[in-house]
């Protein structure tokens, strides 16, 4: 017969592995000394970029990252997962956001598309503009030099229309 504290953590270890499957990347973080209502609010802020915030047992952790050493080590206290669904960019920055108002809490490192990434790329990560400031700063590129040859296009037809004004009135006289 098998004891049902070892089915729980079979069952969590799996949904842990089901999670890291499904996202794209995860942050693991270290959360000492964060409040239950500070905690819920990045798990909201979080949830608004289709990022999730879970706690699992260390024991588990540690089982389902046995592969990646360098991970497996940071792995000690109080640790959590952030799966990175869509944009690693906006998550990074809203952790970041989030340190400097509580600074307790720390990136350990995590992993985007199996490539291992550090605290100090995930900072690096944080500090990169959005995708629609991106996208923005592209049309602003694509825009300007249109802007300036319509501007530059009104100011020949203003000057031939003061031309012609010129040239009427002297006729006119």
């Amino acid at each position: 017969m098998v004891k049902l504290g070892l089915i729980i953590k079979q069952e969590a270890e799996k949904c842990l592995r089901n999670k890291l499957q499904e996202a794209e990347g995860f942050l693991l973080i270290k959360y000492s000394g964060i409040s239950a209502s500070d905690f819920n609010q990045l798990r909201n802020s979080l949830s608004n970029v289709e990022s999730n915030l879970m706690v699992f047992k260390n024991s588990i952790s540690k089982r389902v990252f046995k592969s990646h050493d360098d991970l497996s080590a940071f792995i000690k206290g109080p640790s959590g997962l952030i799966f990175v669904n869509k944009d690693l960019i906006s998550t990074s920055r809203i952790v970041y956001e989030f340190i400097k108002e509580k600074p307790t809490l720390e990136i350990q490192g995590g992993i985007l598309k199996d490539r291992i990434l550090t605290a100090k790329d995930i900072e690096t990560i944080s500090k990169i503009p959005s995708l629609s400031a991106l996208q923005a700063q592209v049309v602003g590129g694509l825009k300007s030099p249109i802007s300036g040859l319509v501007f530059s296009l009104k100011q020949i037809l203003n000057k031939l229309v003061f031309v012609l004004g010129q040239i009427k009135e002297k006729q006119g006289k």
